[in-house]
């Protein structure tokens, strides 16, 4: 299986510290971020694609065209448009069934090992915070959509991690707006391929997003 590693954003909310270093290689209990989510990546994945941008000459520097033994890609997105448009750069270079995740985010590898199970999946976890959209999980725990209206419980956060295949492609892409600018989003775009798919759900056990300080903070708490 292939991997993709979604890693081109400039990391906004991480400055100062992201001026000079790439949200991906921010320290996390001493090793840059990218490398806890590569080594949480299933067995079963073979070659791994990271998709790069604003500084991404630093990404590539330190994981080099292999890990553990697995060949790694890179393609640059440019402009910085959404996570949509990131996987879309791919469509030719993926086969089958792969796997995407965030490059912000460390996933623990039960929980990639299960979704990866699936055809078609995405982690989800449930959630206590009311700003925001959320998906919508049906009572057969299948992917149905994503609503606005978060006040409304069950709520669960979409944790950026996907099990998709090549039908992904033959939907147009769903735009967003993210600070007043127009983005095409990955998981937007699932809520239209959900109505002719089944896309199953996996709660995620050990998933924390590290895109403020707050969060780095947090996840820095579990070192040791």
């Amino acid at each position: 299986m292939q991997a993709v590693i979604l890693a081109a954003g400039k990391g906004l909310r991480l400055r100062p510290i992201t001026e000079t270093v790439p949200k991906a290689l921010v320290d996390v209990c001493g090793t840059p971020l990218i490398f806890h989510i590569l080594g949480s990546l299933p067995s079963t994945v073979t070659e791994i694609f990271v998709v790069v941008g604003y500084l991404g000459e630093q990404i590539v520097a330190a994981i080099g065209d292999a890990f553990d033994g697995r060949t790694v890609r890179y393609v640059t997105q440019d402009p910085l448009d959404g996570t949509g448009s990131a996987l879309r750069l791919l469509k030719d270079a993926l086969r089958g069934k792969f796997l995407v995740v965030n490059g912000d985010d460390t996933y623990g590898k039960d929980d990639l090992d299960r979704l990866a199970a699936h055809n078609l999946a995405l982690l989800v976890a449930p959630t206590n915070d009311e700003t925001g959209s959320t998906a919508v999980v049906d009572a057969n725990g299948q992917f149905v959509g994503i609503r606005n209206d978060a006040t409304v419980p069950p709520r669960f956060r979409v944790c950026g991690a996907y099990v998709l295949d090549e039908r992904f492609f033959d939907y147009p892409l769903a735009t967003v707006t993210v600070h007043d600018k127009i983005e095409y989003s990955l998981p937007h775009t699932l809520v239209a391929m959900a109505r002719n798919h089944a896309i199953s759900t996996e709660t995620a056990t050990d998933w924390q997003p590290v895109g403020t300080h707050e969060e780095l903070a947090r996840v820095r708490q579990r070192c040791g």
